[in-house]
């Protein structure tokens, strides 16, 4: 199956809480982020490039946003 049932949690970050769905798209983990303050949403996946792995925004242009969730999530994770 291309997409299988979303894993949802909640995040926050400087006071702003998240509703986060992790999808799996092949061999690929992206994570759908829904803000509580309306701003629209935001998809983020772990990168390899040159200088290592990193979050980014998909599609790119939201980068500061993503590396900022994106350590909220790992964050989670370890938690867990």
């Amino acid at each position: 199956m291309l997409f299988e049932e979303p894993d949802t949690f909640e995040i926050e970050v400087e006071g702003c809480k998240m509703m986060v769905k992790e999808h799996e798209m092949g061999a690929t983990t992206v994570f759908h982020i829904v803000f509580s303050d309306d701003r629209n949403p935001l998809v983020v996946t772990k990168a390899k490039t040159v200088s290592g792995q990193m979050w980014m925004s998909i599609p790119q242009g939201r980068q500061e946003e993503a590396m900022q969730v994106g350590e909220k999530i790992a964050e989670y994770f370890k938690r867990r």
